[in-house]
């Protein structure tokens, strides 16, 4: 039997003959719709076996995969958590760029209710381009031609072949009140891998499904906010911001996002192996002046390992006797 032990870096901690890979890459991890120097907005690189699978696409996916030289052509599944667009900026580029490229097989894009009007607004902005072509007298093949969509329900699993799996269950991100919305939903992800799992909070609050999806998860890859600092400096930034404004985003930020005490109180109760942090929604400037209130808040419920990402930083859950 295996269990899942962790390496930072690059390089599997075992041959992939012996044990194929469950690694998981931050591509980006800023947190919210403003773009930061520091941070590319949220994207992952998951490599499951021998796929290789986006998780989110918020902008600039496509030149963080270049930077640690993944081609394109190399991807075939997307899966988005929600449709708010910091999550989804840059699946344009993905589609459209690899149909540029011409790269074979079909991208398979997987996701909540929505998803499909997103790719097929995408791919109504390419029906230019594509008339256009490139100059050789005969069109390209259509775009639609390569990509599909699957829309995903709460509860549902996903067969990715040679043993690795996905379950998706939907979170608090954009319940109402405390109700959910069945029309328009966020979800959160398990990718499995034999005993070994990955399981991505993508955009949340606190949410007993997402305990129950994380149970005795290898790691929990979760969003976090700094909510206080957060709140101040956007008062201080937004002075366009009416009243009602600020007391919207206060009232979104509060509930539908994570505070790390949260985060502690949910890894404690999924018993989950470690947490890696991302879609850090805290103030520019160096993560260094949010973190020692981000560990603190946590390790009041979790004594396990804690990692703070950054950008194209990976986590490999390798194999052991």
């Amino acid at each position: 039997m295996a269990a899942a032990s962790f390496t930072v870096g690059s390089v599997p901690a075992l041959a992939q003959g012996t044990c194929p890979a469950l690694r998981w890459t931050t591509l980006g991890t800023a947190g919210g719709p403003v773009p930061t120097a520091e941070r590319s907005e949220p994207a992952n690189l998951l490599t499951i076996g021998k796929r290789r699978i986006l998780v989110d696409t918020g902008d600039g996916t496509v030149d963080q995969l270049a930077r640690i030289g993944v081609d394109l052509g190399t991807i075939d599944a997307v899966f988005i958590s929600h449709p708010h667009w910091d999550h989804v900026g840059g699946l344009g580029a993905v589609i459209g760029l690899r149909w540029m490229n011409q790269y074979p097989g079909t991208l398979t894009v997987y996701g909540p209710v929505g998803t499909r009007a997103i790719v097929d607004g995408i791919l109504a902005s390419l029906a230019t381009p594509a008339q256009i072509g490139f100059g050789l007298g005969t069109p390209p093949p259509s775009p639609a031609e390569a990509v599909s969509v699957v829309e995903i329900a709460d509860g549902q699993g996903i067969d990715l072949g040679e043993g690795a799996m996905v379950s998706a269950a939907v979170n608090s991100h954009f319940d109402h009140g405390g109700m959910s919305d069945p029309d328009n939903v966020s979800l959160s992800y398990r990718f499995a891998l034999g005993r070994r799992s990955v399981t991505y909070t993508g955009d949340t609050g606190p949410s007993d499904a997402v305990v129950k999806l994380a149970d005795r998860t290898g790691m929990l890859v979760s969003e976090v906010i700094d909510l206080d600092r957060l709140l101040q400096e956007i008062r201080e930034r937004r002075k366009d911001a009416t009243p009602e404004m600020l007391k919207g985003m206060e009232e979104h930020l509060s509930t539908h996002h994570l505070k790390p005490e949260a985060i502690g109180e949910m890894a404690a109760k999924a018993k989950v192996g470690r947490i890696v942090l991302t879609h850090f929604a805290i103030p520019p400037g160096p993560l260094v002046r949010s973190e020692p209130g981000i560990r603190a808040e946590i390790s009041m419920h979790y004594a396990g390992p804690v990692d703070l990402a950054n950008d194209l930083q990976t986590f490999d859950l390798g194999c052991r006797p």
